[in-house]
């Protein structure tokens, strides 16, 4: 997944970014707080994305392709990057480019829909996810997405459900955790709220969001 937001309410806050936030964090590799990057440039990338720095970590990817075009993820967390900065149409071409090299990539069709919950379009978002699943039925990506969509269209316990099935492929995957103790916030469930969000700051403690979810944690702790 990796945002210099106004103060707000961390109660408003912790609703708002579940329903408002479709393309927030894929998983990515975070650095844990390291100073030294990766020495290999796609792994440094993944890094760089997972730290917010999201030019950086495009340019990386686009230096990986330049040397393998071939390379599919590298034209899926490009794509992530670009929408990132706000750049869905860049994203969703470079999410057909890598289908057009392979057809039967599910992060391809992952990425499409991150673009389409990013415009609002929650039908051809889910369509684009089924896709994905019926290509890999364990692709965490997808369960991801498909929390992402049932918290826009306000069915909590489905995003939930989702969110907790992504875990169960993908146990560390820090923005799985991040938008699952949202949704608990939402359902009311301190303790797991608590408890997924400070697994998120143990995995991407350099992430954009980690100041908000720090104060709300302050907050819930009280």
């Amino acid at each position: 997944m990796k945002n210099k937001k106004p103060r707000v309410s961390v109660i408003v806050l912790a609703g708002a970014i579940l329903l408002t936030a479709p393309t927030a964090g894929s998983q990515v590799p975070s650095s844990r707080g390291q100073q030294v990057l990766p020495e290999n440039p796609f792994d440094r990338s993944l890094v760089l994305l997972g730290q917010g720095k999201y030019m950086e970590a495009k340019a990386g990817f686009d230096a990986d392709i330049a040397k393998n075009p071939r390379h599919l993820e590298a034209y899926y967390y490009r794509g992530v990057a670009w929408l990132r900065m706000a750049n869905r149409d860049a994203a969703w071409e470079g999410f057909n480019k890598a289908l057009e090299i392979k057809p039967e990539f599910p992060l391809g069709y992952v990425g499409r829909a991150e673009v389409q919950l990013a415009r609002k379009n929650y039908v051809e978002a889910e369509k684009e996810i089924n896709k994905a699943l019926a290509l890999d039925m364990d692709c965490a990506e997808a369960y991801y997405q498909k929390g992402l969509l049932f918290g826009y269209l306000k069915r909590l316990d489905e995003a939930v459900s989702s969110f907790q099935k992504c875990l169960g492929l993908v146990p560390t995957h820090a923005y799985a955790n991040y938008q699952l103790g949202l949704a608990y916030n939402q359902k009311k469930r301190k303790d797991l709220t608590v408890v997924h969000l400070e697994k998120f700051l143990a995995l991407a403690p350099l992430a954009p969001e980690a100041p908000q979810v720090r104060n709300l944690l302050n907050f819930l702790k009280r």
